[in-house]
């Protein structure tokens, strides 16, 4: 390959390798939903334009619609484009009492840096885009960082959750209530 020296320089291929790592926690939350009981599916995210994840238990009427955010560095980001599509996707299921608009974030046990990884914890962090703050957040992007993740109100999905997390998220392990990390 001219000017590189294998395949961490092709961009494509590194684009393609992110696109897997967000592919794979969509798949991972989708599976985690039905162990707990609920339906839920990929449902083909921004190319679709629809969310990556959509949850539903009908027996506690409730509609989780999520986007999945996974990666290595110290920052992960929501565009409001994607948050807008799930507020006009969740007025239409008005059936559902419970209805959610939920960013999930992954950050991965590996960073790079330089030429080599650092190893660090694995965390997730799942928040919430109440109704209440949809007009303060328009035209915003949400960030959630790797240390003190965001502002937005924490979520407890109705599965345990991999890794440390923000406050008031449980441990895999842990009892429900118990608040592990930082703020």
């Amino acid at each position: 390959m001219p000017g590189g020296d294998g395949l961490g320089d092709d961009s494509v291929h590194i684009s393609r390798i992110r696109k897997s790592r967000g592919q794979g926690f969509e798949r991972d939350l989708v599976k985690r939903y039905r162990a707990a009981g609920w339906w839920s599916y990929r449902t083909g995210g921004n190319s679709a334009y629809l969310p990556d994840v959509m949850a539903t238990n009908d027996s506690t009427g409730e509609l989780d619609v999520v986007e999945a955010k996974a990666g290595a560095k110290d920052h992960l980001y929501v565009e409001w484009d994607q948050i807008e599509r799930d507020i006009f996707l969740i007025n239409g299921f008005k059936l559902y009492p419970k209805r959610r608009i939920v960013l999930a974030f992954k950050f991965l046990s590996k960073k790079r840096k330089g030429d080599g990884y650092l190893r660090r914890e694995l965390r997730e962090f799942y928040k919430l885009v109440p109704e209440e703050l949809w007009g303060s957040l328009r035209g915003q992007t949400i960030c959630c960082h790797y240390e003190r993740g965001n502002d937005l109100p924490d979520y407890s999905p109705p599965f345990k959750i991999k890794g440390k997390k923000g406050k008031g998220a449980v441990q895999e392990g842990s009892e429900e209530g118990d608040e592990i990390g930082e703020e």
